[in-house]
């Protein structure tokens, strides 16, 4: 079940805000990320915590970093291996000029190894799938159902605690 519209795929990263990017396996043009969102995940099956993206056709990488001190530059890189080696957490994301998708990230890391706080992911894709931890794949209206019932409930539980 491709999703092939590119605001529809950029549209994934938004859903999954505050997931994040836990693994990644990258081969001929493939990309296949492990996003956890427990929040999300676990409104299908009280055991799930994560959902598969498969990204094809994914070209033309390129992570604009934060630095993380204020005299550093900022850093284009553009090896996925060496940007996803540090768990990204997305924030949003956008259909940005020549049709590529941008993520924007805030880097969980463990170690100072990094130079930088997140940064702007962006790339060019054909088209996108989503599945869940049983193999379910999901649509984008879906996922948005999805999100958007998470956000219904949260909000319904925190106004019980205002009134």
């Amino acid at each position: 079940m491709k999703i092939q519209n590119l605001e529809d795929i950029s549209d994934i990263f938004s859903i999954f805000h505050d997931g994040i990017i836990v693994e990644n396996h990258f081969k001929n043009n493939i990309l296949i990320l492990s996003v956890e969102i427990e929040y999300l995940a676990e409104r299908i099956h009280s055991t799930f915590t994560q959902f598969e993206v498969t990204l094809y056709g994914f070209n033309n990488v390129a992570f604009s970093t934060w630095p993380a001190r204020p005299e550093a530059k900022p850093e284009k890189l553009t090896n996925i291996q060496t940007i996803l080696m540090s768990e990204l957490l997305i924030l949003e994301s956008n259909l940005i000029k020549d049709n590529r998708i941008e993520v924007i990230c805030f880097c969980n890391q463990p170690s100072d190894e990094y130079d930088y706080g997140g940064g702007e992911l962006s790339f060019t894709v054909d088209s996108a799938e989503v599945k869940d931890e049983a193999g379910k794949f999901y649509t984008i209206d879906e996922l948005d159902e999805l999100c958007k019932s998470y956000w219904n409930r949260w909000e319904e539980q925190n106004d019980q605690y205002e009134n």
